[in-house]
Formats: structure tokens, C-alpha cells, sequence
């Protein structure tokens, strides 16, 4: 995808942003809520604990006053403070950063108990939305601190959801989950009484590759699997890229009407409790490193009460206050 348009073409993409709505999507559920579950009963949260963050992470979507997008109404505000978009072009990818580590220090400097997990909540959503809101065509689209980023209000209509989908970029996707799970040890680093998961002791992410030789029908420019090959059996490593492979082996996919896709086949919206599936299977196989837990249901993210938060309620989060 080129980032240069002809007078047609961007005719075909303004077009687009207005079929679209100018929606500024995010990393969609099956990363937001079950992933992040994953990520902290890995790294040794307790169980209420994991679901009060990752039901906070998903919740800052399903909220309607958090999210990024009143239907068709971008809502700037809630962009760039909660979802990892350039404050009109100014922040660029530094203020990003900036933005995430603010945010993740707000949480290690929480005093209330609950409150530092809600915080931590906030932290992953923006966090995981570094990852989706930037140009994954670009060369600079794996790059943890100078990437090109998408921009308020229009957010990355034009691409649709797109972005959000890990068979786009599947090595964006794994370095997301290795910078959440490092993320969560050093939190539960500061906490004292706990007891992080001494098999993600010192890990440094690496990244990955595309699976080059990958043998399956939807394989495609714009759909693609990680590559599992020559990773340490039983090590760190392969336990978070198996989860990306198992995430992405739900999604199936269809032509796109896309201009900027070229018509080729996209990633359709993935099947929430089949990725649950394979998400548990891959968490199974490796239980003797990781423990043994149940991801929840939507049932469960919903009984935490996160799905009516208020961008003022966070501003001034007190306790008890949400």
C-alpha cells in the first residue's frame, strides 16, 4: 500500500472515510479483553484481578463516552487521551510514547488497590493501541518508538478495520503482546506480595517474522500468519507467538471492497468465542509454565461493570469512584 494517491485514487478513499464513517477503530476484542486476560494470569495475577483489567481495556470501547467514535462523530478528545492517536498530527510518535508511559507510571503510582488496576486497564488499551493505530505499510510500522502514526479525527477510516486485525500485521501483533507482557511483570514487580511468573523472568522482546512457507488458502498480501519456526520448545517465546499463530488461525476472511486493499482478500471480524478456544488450548499446552485458568466469557467482562465509563469518571478517578 502506497501512501501516495492519484486524484482517483483518493477520490476512492475519501469515498471510503465517508462509508466508513470516521470511526478510528481499535485492536478489537479478542485483543482487548481475552488477550489481556491471558497476558495477566500469565505474567500471575489472580483471576478477579485479570478480569477487572482486561474488562477495563475492552470497556474503554464499549463505553460510548470513552470510546473513540460516537457512531459516525469522531470523538477527539477520547482519540488521542485514550486510544493512541496523534492529537491532530502534533503529537507524532513520540508524544505517543510519551502518552504510554505516562499512563503506565499513573498506574505503578496508584495507591488504591483497586484503582491501580483499572488504571492498569487504561494502560493496555492505549498501550495495544500504539500497536493498531499506526501505518502498518510503511517501513517504519514495527519501529516501538518512531512509527508512522494515524492521526485525529479520521483516525484509520480509510483502511476500515483493518489495522486492527493481527493477520494484517502479525508481527506488530506479537511485538504488542511481548511489550504487554513485560509490562505486566514489571507491574507486578512494584506490588508487594506478589508473585510474578519467574518464566517471563528477564524477557526481552525480539519480535518475529511472517511465515514465509505458510500453507493455507487464505494466505495473502494483506493476510498473513507468524512464524513459529526454530522457537525453544517450552520457552517464553513460543508460548506468546503460539498465541498470536491460535488467534490468527480463527480469523477467516473476504474480498475486500477497499480501494487501498486492491481488492484482494482481508480478515473478516474474528469469532469472539472461538478465539476464546484457541486462545485456552494454546494456555492448556503450556499450564506447567503458566498456570492453569479459564478465560472468561462476555458474561464475565460484562459483570464488572466497565462498559458505562465516562471520560470524566477517569480524569478523576477516586476511590470507589468507578
Amino acid at each position: 500500500m502506497s501512501r501516495t494517491t492519484t486524484p482517483i485514487r483518493l477520490f476512492c478513499v475519501l469515498a471510503t472515510i465517508l462509508l466508513l464513517g470516521t470511526q478510528a477503530f481499535s485492536y478489537e476484542e479478542d485483543t482487548h479483553f481475552l488477550m489481556t486476560y491471558v497476558i495477566c494470569r500469565s505474567a500471575g495475577f489472580a483471576d478477579k484481578d485479570a478480569l477487572i483489567v482486561a474488562a477495563v481495556d475492552q470497556g474503554m470501547d464499549d463505553s460510548d463516552e470513552t470510546n473513540a467514535h460516537d457512531g459516525p462523530r469522531p470523538q477527539i478528545t477520547e482519540e488521542w487521551l485514550w486510544h493512541a492517536l496523534d492529537k491532530n498530527g502534533e503529537m507524532h510518535a513520540i508524544g505517543i510514547v510519551a502518552r504510554r508511559n505516562a499512563l503506565f507510571q499513573a498506574a505503578m503510582d496508584e495507591k488504591d488497590p483497586r484503582n491501580r488496576l483499572i488504571r492498569l486497564g487504561i494502560f493496555f488499551h492505549y498501550q495495544q493501541d500504539t500497536w493498531a493505530h499506526r501505518h502498518h505499510e510503511t517501513d517504519d510500522h514495527l519501529s516501538q518508538n518512531d512509527y508512522t502514526t494515524f492521526d485525529t479525527p479520521v483516525g484509520h477510516a480509510a483502511y476500515g478495520p483493518q489495522p486492527d486485525r493481527p493477520p494484517l500485521d502479525p508481527v506488530a501483533a506479537l511485538m504488542c503482546l511481548e511489550d504487554g507482557i513485560v509490562h505486566a511483570s514489571d507491574f507486578l514487580n512494584s506490588v508487594p506480595g506478589s508473585k510474578p511468573n519467574i518464566f517471563f523472568k528477564g524477557y526481552t522482546p525480539e519480535g518475529g517474522k511472517v511465515d514465509a512457507a505458510w500453507k493455507d488458502k487464505r494466505n495473502g498480501k494483506f493476510f498473513n500468519e507468524i512464524d513459529l519456526d526454530g522457537l525453544a520448545r517450552g520457552s517464553a517465546r513460543l508460548f506468546l507467538a503460539s498465541l498470536i499463530y491460535a488467534q490468527i488461525d480463527v480469523y477467516q476472511r473476504s474480498r475486500s471492497p477497499n480501494i487501498l486493499f486492491e481488492g484482494k482478500q482481508t480478515a473478516d471480524k474474528a469469532d469472539l468465542d472461538k478465539v476464546r478456544v484457541a486462545l485456552q488450548n494454546v494456555c492448556t499446552t503450556f499450564k506447567r509454565s503458566v498456570g492453569t485458568f479459564q478465560l472468561p466469557t462476555e458474561t464475565d467482562k460484562v459483570s464488572q461493570g466497565f462498559t458505562n465509563m465516562t471520560t470524566q469518571q477517569l480524569l478523576t478517578l477516586t476511590h470507589g469512584s468507578l
